[in-house]
């Protein structure tokens, strides 16, 4: 069993010492060549803000109730109460236990 926690770890780095190979770039060589760099502006697509179209509160509300209805979030409009429903008791058995 130590010989699992000591051999994996092991051939795994090994592994990666391998892939890593030898065409790396010395980083202090000045001579090297490397990728253009590109500039891209934080603001490329910025829209500037609009005020929204102002609609009618009522329709928009309206809207909202029909697609919570078809989604069946919510009944319709019209059919919540303020009183909560309660629950069907379960069916009791009247027979004797014996």
């Amino acid at each position: 069993m130590r010989i699992i926690f000591v051999a994996v770890p092991a051939l795994l780095c090994a592994g990666m010492a391998v892939a890593q190979g030898d065409d790396r770039r010395d980083p202090r060589d000045a001579q090297a060549k490397v990728p253009p760099v590109e500039y891209r502006s934080a603001f490329d697509g910025y829209r500037q803000y609009g005020e929204p179209e102002l609609r009618d509160w009522r329709k928009s509300n309206e809207e909202v109730g029909a697609a919570r209805s078809r989604t069946g979030d919510r009944p319709g409009p019209g059919s919540e109460t303020s009183q909560p429903r309660l629950a069907e008791p379960a069916p009791h058995d009247h027979r004797e236990h014996k």
